[in-house]
């Protein structure tokens, strides 16, 4: 890895890790899950674990390179970014198995979850965008265009903004979800 590669994504994954811990803070104990979800790039896969014992209980073949995963509040379903396919592969907690795949932007590489569920924030790092989309129906409602090279997002405990790290342009884009309108960025 080049200097420059290496302080591009140290400096995103930092930025991504302290807002990630910052909103966690906030989050409520109802997020707490029984399962984890584990992406398996190489394998195209997802690893289902059971958070009690500590065991895989499934293995789910989902698109290729599956990069980012996020869950819904209420557990029902797992989001899955697979970064080659260009497309987003939404598990069923209940069966273990794909019920839904939505086309999104290109090479989708973070996912965030809003608090109510209703939403899921995809950020396409090739198009440097942010696909939205509508948990109850798994399709695209929104395209935000970002910019800089986004790689993680993180949403606030009560979603009411969604913050994308943009590591080619070293600053944080923030989104307001109520009206799906960019902010101003901050260095």
């Amino acid at each position: 890895m080049t200097n420059f590669t290496q302080q591009m994504f140290f400096g995103v994954a930092t930025r991504v890790v302290t807002l990630a811990l910052f909103l966690v803070v906030g989050a409520s104990v109802t997020l707490a899950q029984t399962r984890g979800y584990v992406t398996n790039v190489l394998g195209n896969t997802v690893s289902v674990i059971d958070t009690a014992t500590n065991t895989v209980i499934a293995t789910v073949p989902v698109g290729t390179a599956p990069e980012a995963v996020a869950v819904t509040p209420n557990g029902d379903f797992a989001y899955v970014g697979n970064a080659l396919d260009n497309n987003v592969s939404v598990i069923s907690a209940a069966s273990n198995t794909v019920v839904a795949t939505i086309p999104v932007g290109t090479f989708p590489f973070g996912l965030a979850i809003t608090p109510n569920g209703a939403f899921a924030y995809v950020v396409n790092v090739n198009d440097a965008s942010v696909s939205v989309i509508a948990t109850a129906t798994n399709t695209v409602t929104a395209t935000v265009a970002i910019g800089g090279f986004p790689q993680g997002i993180a949403i606030t405990p009560n979603g009411a903004r969604a913050y994308v790290a943009n590591g080619g342009a070293d600053e944080v884009s923030v989104i307001d979800t109520a009206t799906i309108l960019l902010s101003p960025r901050y260095p």
